[in-house]
């Protein structure tokens, strides 16, 4: 414009200096505006032809750009499909899509999330410490976020306050500075939810990885749903297995319905990876006085085992009190007190007619908590046992009182005679001692005759007691059989217990029996027993009737001393 105004003055002087006419001068200046605002417009029109290519120039790139990374976007969800459709098995697929989006566990952390009866329990999981929760608990909002958008991302303090982050363990937070989380859908329901803390594939833009994440959740999840369907469709069918498994073992024939229990209580235990199961027994309405009655599992050094029970003992009353199953682990444990020993526990409540008459206690080293496999086979077998205990229990009862003697509640003689057979044939197969004890009172017939027969049976009575309180006393105490021979004569028998055990043991009752203060109506009775004692020696006894003769003869030798006394055939009268 200068330019054009400086022309105009020029060209207006030169001619007004060589005597040209005003209006000459104003028509040349005309023109040469003119010319000038012709040029002008034609510039402009060439600067907007220029910026329009540039324009279609840059949106041509940028659509380009946009082809080939839709087209490697592409390449990569294609990849991933193949590798997801050549898998067979649901959890290798998990596992693959999680290495995906967590291809370092130093820097990331990833878990699938299966919803099963409204909560989200961790399917498969990478990089996170044992410590995590089992379950994980969504907000509110966040849970309705992802049921429209399908994929979200929490950062900050929207993360730290989340009901999610908490869940995790402390050790893994660190790691943690945003969380992604991908919707699995079935139909219009979530059926899981991946957490990472990473989008796939490193480098590319956020909303270039939140598409990938949203394509791939549509192909997957179909794919995902249906491996579920057909998981639980197999987890239905292990698990009616199992308890069918578990049926045909307490429907076998079995010696004794205690027997019944501990193999039924141990099959269990195997299934559900489980280090001890224990079953115990309570009063309704009063679980402080709870007693195992079956535990099995592997072997427990002697302090170890009582510091085991006595928290077993804790997890059962824990139970009862919930009146559900209870499952524990890690901090859960410590929380009641169960700081070493057992990681993980499992309880479940045996409820007859409304009443808890006892529960199934599983306990395992590892942290690890029980499955919903374990969960669902130990709900079964409490509910088994619930309807069939009672009548094991009274079988048991029918059968020992069958054992029993009715007076003094030792082995009868039948039964003896059956124990003592079988004990005699382990010694010899393992060339080991076994003894045996004849006991017979001194007297007896007078003090039936002085006192009254009713005198003689509590006689009879607290001598009982006096031998069963000293077996408890004897370090084989779970071997050693106390019978009533015969009228007043008793007999214990001590497999694995030699001579000189067997006299001291001997010694002892009648010691005890010499002391003890037997009262009837208010009247003492002084008691004496005489004892015959011998032991197996493959060189001198070949059966059992060799053994008992043995002892028999030791017990006629005793009487003839003078009574009140213990003698055996291979020693003097003590």
């Amino acid at each position: 414009m200068y330019f054009l105004i400086a022309s105009i003055i020029e060209v207006f002087t030169n001619h007004v200096a060589s005597g040209a006419s005003s209006a000459s001068v104003l028509a040349i200046a005309s023109v040469c505006l003119l010319q000038y605002v012709v040029y002008t417009m034609k510039m402009s029109a060439v600067r907007k032809e220029n910026a329009e290519f540039q324009q279609h120039y840059h949106d041509v790139e940028e659509e380009l750009n946009d082809v080939q990374s839709d087209r490697a976007m592409t390449l990569i969800e294609n990849h991933i499909l193949r590798e997801f459709v050549a898998q067979s098995e649901f959890d290798q697929t998990i596992d693959l899509l999680l290495k995906r989006y967590v291809p370092s566990i130093r820097e990331g952390l990833g878990l699938y999330l299966n919803r099963v009866n409204g909560e989200f329990k961790v399917r498969d999981s990478r990089g996170i410490t044992r410590n995590s929760k089992a379950v994980f608990e969504f907000d509110e909002r966040q849970l309705k976020q992802l049921k429209t958008q399908n994929v979200i991302i929490l950062r900050g303090q929207e993360l730290r306050n989340s009901k999610i982050y908490q869940c995790f363990d402390e050790q893994d937070k660190p790691r943690i500075h945003k969380l992604c989380l991908l919707a699995v859908y079935d139909k219009n329901t979530i059926s899981g939810v991946f957490l990472t803390t990473n989008l796939y594939p490193d480098g590319v833009d956020e909303q270039q990885q939140i598409k990938l994440a949203k394509r791939l959740l549509v192909c997957v999840s179909r794919n995902i749903v249906k491996n579920q369907d057909y998981e639980s469709y197999r987890f239905e069918l292990r698990v009616t297995r199992e308890q069918l498994e578990l049926r045909a073992l307490a429907d076998q024939q079995f010696k004794t319905p205690v027997i019944m229990l501990e193999e039924f209580l141990d099959r269990l235990r195997l299934l559900t990876n489980s280090s001890r199961a224990s079953l115990f027994l309570s009063t309704p309405h009063d679980f402080s006085n709870c007693k195992s009655i079956v535990d099995c599992g592997m072997t427990l050094q002697a302090g170890v085992k009582t510091r085991w029970k006595e928290h077993e003992l804790t997890l059962v009353r824990l139970g009862l009190n919930s009146g559900e199953n209870t499952s524990l682990s890690g901090e859960q444990l410590e929380n009641h007190g169960v700081r070493s020993l057992i990681g993980a526990a499992l309880v479940s409540p045996l409820i007859t007619n409304r009443k808890r008459i006892g529960a199934i206690c599983l306990t395992n080293q590892e942290c690890q908590p029980f499955d919903e496999r374990a969960l669902r086979l130990i709900s079964w077998a409490s509910q088994f046992l619930s309807n069939t205990l009672l009548k094991v229990l009274n079988h048991a009862n029918i059968e020992k009182q069958a054992r029993q003697d009715g007076l003094t509640g030792l082995v009868n003689r039948r039964s003896f005679d059956e124990l003592i057979d079988n004990a005699f044939g382990r010694a010899q197969a393992a060339q080991s001692a076994c003894s045996l004890i004849l006991i017979d009172l001194d007297h007896f017939k007078s003090i039936n005759d002085t006192y009254g027969h009713q005198a003689g049976d509590e006689v009879l009575r607290r001598v009982a007691r006096i031998l069963q309180d000293r077996i408890k006393e004897i370090r084989s105490s779970d071997n050693v059989i106390a019978a009533r021979y015969g009228g007043e004569e008793l007999a214990i028998l001590l497999p694995e217990i030699g001579l000189a055990g067997a006299e001291r043991i001997a010694e002892v009752i009648r010691h005890s029996i010499e002391t003890a203060a037997i009262e009837f109506n208010d009247t003492r009775i002084p008691v004496t027993a005489s004892l015959g004692l011998s032991t197996y020696t493959p060189q001198a006894m070949e059966s059992v009737q060799t053994l008992v003769a043995a002892a028999d003869g030791a017990l006629y030798q005793a009487k003839s001393d003078g009574r009140n006394r213990v003698c055996s055939l291979t020693s003097a009268p003590v």
